[in-house]
């Protein structure tokens, strides 16, 4: 076997790095009687058959993370010192809020757990579900509003922030 072949062999069995999760985009929803939301066709794929649902981290918004993510977000907790009381109650606060091995049925929906939806939405019906790049972001369509209508408004300043970063 010559050398080019070996290579594309050995390549071949070399396991590739799994590809991240990728959730673009924004739709408008309702929140059914039963509170179920129907997640967008877009997303379904992606998310994966069994997902955790979950308080997002700025505590406005709900979550609906693909196994690995939530992994990964949940990793990245426990490498936290806990004996901080900020951490402990960060973390304390995420798994109370969190629904793991959640699925939709065969029409999309997802119920939404009533602990969680009355927590983070109250009373909303009306509700914004975006892509969140590793996860789903479900928000009250009036939050949504006010956060478009902020980041139009303070858009240099936050590019400008962003520019100041170091990497």
């Amino acid at each position: 076997m010559d050398d080019e072949k070996r290579m594309n062999s050995v390549a071949a069995e070399m396991p590739r790095p799994a590809r991240k999760p990728r959730f673009f985009g924004s739709y408008d929803h309702s929140i059914d009687a039963k509170g179920r939301i129907i997640i967008p066709t877009v997303y379904r794929k992606e998310l994966g058959e069994s997902f955790t649902i979950t308080v997002g981290l700025d505590d406005q918004s709900i979550a609906i993370y693909p196994d690995a993510a939530f992994d990964e977000m949940v990793e990245a907790l426990y490498s936290m010192n806990r004996r901080k009381p900020a951490v402990q109650r960060q973390q304390d606060h995420i798994a109370k809020f969190s629904y793991p091995g959640m699925q939709a049925d065969n029409q999309g929906r997802v119920l939404l757990p009533v602990k969680l939806r009355q927590y983070v939405l109250g009373e909303a019906k009306d509700v914004e579900i975006s892509g969140a790049l590793d996860h789903i972001r479900i928000v009250d369509s009036a939050i949504a509003l006010a956060e478009d209508t902020y980041y139009k408004e303070h858009n240099e300043e936050i590019r400008n922030e962003i520019a100041d970063m170091d990497e």
